[in-house]
Order: structure tokens, then C-alpha cells, then sequence
């Protein structure tokens, strides 16, 4: 099978289209640069809010996000992936006017889910607004989504969009002590793992900050692009 060229369709944010492409790198069994993936990178910062969109009726994303796609396929992706589970919402418009397939990372976190946590019955979600809004991790995964409650969803999102949030580029233990908290409460509520929903969580969540299972898509979706790129199989390890 012929290696393919990877589009990025990054910007939403630009730290997490960052941490994709080293994870990329780092999942990569390569000794010279001519074995790593090939890949088309555009970093837009522009595109509309997607929270803002699906809550409040804000500016549409979606076309900026398919002029992109257009713009990867021109320089050269034969395949695109999105580093914002947000803009997943919308991934079935994107796919009707797409000139390149688009791998839906939120499948690949449910194809981990069933390999590796098939007997949990519930999975913990942080992610924002628009995601829990919009239920698109329950339009692609088959177990039970446990979300935090109202008070504890303004935290996720002050811990992502704050002043001294991740987007701001706070990434410091404080950060994993608040997150932490919410966890505990999610376990509270019989979450056996919890999904690291918004690109941005996954710098800072881990199994030893959160003393539970994290599911990270970033990481997922790493490993697929080097499957895609390479023609490897990349051991997903829990």
C-alpha cells in the first residue's frame, strides 16, 4: 500500500495542532527524515469559535473549514485530520463537499474504547461546551457518556478558555489539580475513564494526575496518521 500524503487542518488552536504533529513524530519508528510521515500542515487561527457557533449562533466555522480542506488537497493531502473534536460536529457536512476522506477521530476513540475498555459501562467526558452541546461523542460512541454537572462544565471551560486557561498557554499543575477535581466527581458518578474531549486537556491529563483512565483522541488520532502515513501499525497502548 502506498504511503499517503496527511493534511492537518489545524488552528483550533494552534497548540493542539502543535502537540498532534509532534505526537506524530514521537509515535514514528523512523532513523533518517525520509521515514517520517509527509504532511501538509495549515494552522488557522481564524476559523470561527465552534462553541460559539452551536450554542449561540455565532459565525459559522464550516466554510472557512472546508475552504481549508480544499487548501490541503491543492498542496498535495490525499487524506485530512482535524485536531479539534469540536469541529468533529460537523464532520458529516465537511465530508458531502471534502476533496480528500476525513478520519473521524472520535470513531478511532471508539474503536479503542471497545479493544481495550470493552466491559466499562461508563466513560467520563471533558470537552466544551459545543461538543457536550452538540452530543457528538454520543453520535460515534456505544457506551454510556457521563458529563460534569453545570458548575463543573464552567470550570472545563475556564480551564480551557480562561484567562489562565490551557488556550492561554497555562499548562501548569494547577491546571491538573483543578482538572483532577472534576475527575473525582465523575467518578462519583460511576465513570470508570474518563475521555480527554477537547485537543487542549490532553497536554495536561494523564492516568497519574487523574488516578484514572484517560482517553486521549490526540494520541489516537497520532497513531493512526503513522498507520495511514507509513504503512505501520502503531501499538495504541491503554
Amino acid at each position: 500500500m502506498r504511503q499517503k500524503v496527511i493534511g492537518i487542518l489545524g488552528g483550533m488552536g494552534p497548540a493542539a495542532t502543535s502537540e498532534l504533529f509532534t505526537r506524530i513524530i514521537n509515535n514514528t519508528a523512523a532513523e533518517m527524515d525520509q521515514e517520517h510521515v509527509n504532511m501538509v500542515i495549515i494552522n488557522d487561527p481564524q476559523i470561527p469559535d465552534r462553541s460559539a457557533y452551536i450554542l449561540e449562533n455565532g459565525i459559522s466555522p464550516i466554510p472557512k473549514l472546508q475552504e481549508n480542506l480544499k487548501r490541503l488537497s491543492l498542496a498535495g493531502a490525499e487524506v485530512a485530520v482535524i485536531p479539534c473534536m469540536t469541529a468533529h460536529s460537523f464532520i458529516k457536512e465537511l465530508n458531502k463537499t471534502s476533496p480528500i476522506p476525513i478520519i473521524n477521530a472520535i470513531s478511532l476513540v471508539e474503536e479503542f474504547i471497545q479493544k481495550y475498555y470493552p466491559h466499562y459501562n461508563k466513560i467520563g467526558l471533558l470537552a466544551t461546551d459545543g461538543s457536550i452541546g452538540s452530543k457528538v461523542f454520543q453520535r460515534y460512541i456505544s457506551k454510556d457518556i457521563v458529563v460534569p454537572d453545570n458548575i463543573n462544565q464552567q470550570e472545563v471551560m475556564a480551564i480551557i478558555y480562561g484567562k489562565d486557561g490551557i488556550k492561554a498557554g497555562n499548562v501548569s499543575e494547577q491546571v491538573s489539580d483543578r482538572i483532577k477535581k472534576i475527575t473525582d466527581r465523575l467518578k462519583k458518578e460511576k465513570a470508570e475513564a474518563v475521555i480527554a474531549g477537547c485537543t487542549e486537556l490532553g497536554l495536561v491529563m494523564n492516568e497519574e494526575k487523574v488516578q484514572m483512565p484517560v482517553i486521549d483522541p490526540i494520541t489516537i488520532l497520532a497513531k493512526k496518521v503513522v498507520e495511514i502515513g507509513n504503512n505501520y501499525v502503531a501499538t495504541i497502548k491503554r
